[in-house]
């Protein structure tokens, strides 16, 4: 349910966004309405012999592939784990009035909410273990995952279709949704197991990027339904074929894969070191601050600061 949700969120929201940039950069495409409907006019240019600007095309396809469709997929993958189980917590959000007044002095009653910490019964233990956000979150995503790769390997089965096999193994093995998931399963702990105020777009921020890194590199999102050229998803082609590729040839081509390889394998010390450390501050919070909840907030926050300074230091 997740992965169809997400696909028909995708095209809908690629439709909307592909109308808008021809509407900036190529209104000409218009005048094939009404013989070709507008909802459908985006994705029927082919059919139409229409060929739109080199512009026009990279920002639409930017704009749904890098940005739209990871912010969609990260953020089904987190409402999947919401609607699907309750985590444990220390930290739930709750609802306060908020007064505010107009130019008129007159008090406008509304809402806001806040982290509040919950009231637990006697002998009742709080939460130091986020193995469950981690484990959940990353059955959400191997579930989008599984779905995906299953409907690509299926689809790459024409007779001209080499390396079948070598393509269904590492399409399967390739770990991005695994680790964008990870990312987002540890900014919801910070959230309700630290209760840092972590608002949405900023749980879903660090997966988001690297998924729209993912995706820039040529990983295909769930909208893009064809297989034809699969080996730009995984970045790595069968050792078996033939390249008479030059020395210096080769290495410009091993270079971004290398690099993207190194990206990967810092995402995942990141993803560990992050996973080590809350689950070290969750500890500390009902040992060390037990009791002291103001003391403990002043104490992430002095972290932070103490973090983002070291690292402006490192920047200069």
């Amino acid at each position: 349910m997740g992965y169809f949700s997400a696909f028909m969120l995708e095209v809908i929201v690629t439709t909307i966004i592909r109308i808008g940039v021809f509407m900036i950069w190529e209104p000409s495409i218009f005048s094939l309405t009404p013989d070709v409907p507008l909802i459908i006019l985006p994705w029927t240019l082919r059919e139409q012999s229409y060929r739109p600007k080199r512009i026009t095309l990279f920002a639409a396809d930017f704009a749904a592939t890098c940005i739209a469709a990871p912010i969609i997929e990260e953020f089904m993958k987190l409402k999947v784990v919401q609607l699907s189980t309750k985590l444990p917590r220390n930290y739930c959000w709750r609802k306060v009035p908020k007064n505010e007044s107009n130019g008129k002095k007159k008090k406008k009653r509304r809402t806001k909410y806040v982290l509040d910490e919950i009231v637990r019964k006697p002998g009742e233990a709080a939460v130091t273990n986020i193995n469950s956000y981690a484990s959940h979150m990353l059955a959400a995503s191997l579930g989008m995952k599984f779905c995906d790769t299953t409907r690509r390997v299926l689809m790459y089965t024409k007779r001209g279709d080499a390396h079948k096999t070598f393509y269904a193994f590492f399409r399967g093995a390739y770990p991005i949704h695994e680790l964008c998931g990870s990312m987002t399963a540890l900014e919801l702990a910070k959230r309700d197991v630290l209760g840092l105020n972590m608002p949405l777009w900023r749980m879903l921020l660090p997966a988001v990027l690297i998924h729209g890194l993912a995706n820039l590199k040529g990983m295909k999102p769930i909208f893009k339904w064809n297989s034809s050229t699969p080996w730009s998803e995984i970045q790595i082609s069968p050792w078996y074929i033939q390249d008479s590729s030059t020395l210096s040839q080769t290495i410009s081509k091993c270079l971004p894969k290398l690099m993207w390889c190194i990206i990967m394998g810092r995402v995942l010390g990141y993803i560990l070191k992050n996973y080590y450390m809350i689950g070290r501050k969750a500890v500390k919070r009902t040992t060390t601050f037990a009791g002291k909840n103001a003391s403990f907030s002043a104490e992430m926050h002095t972290s932070a600061l103490l973090k983002k300074t070291k690292k402006d230091k490192k920047d200069k």
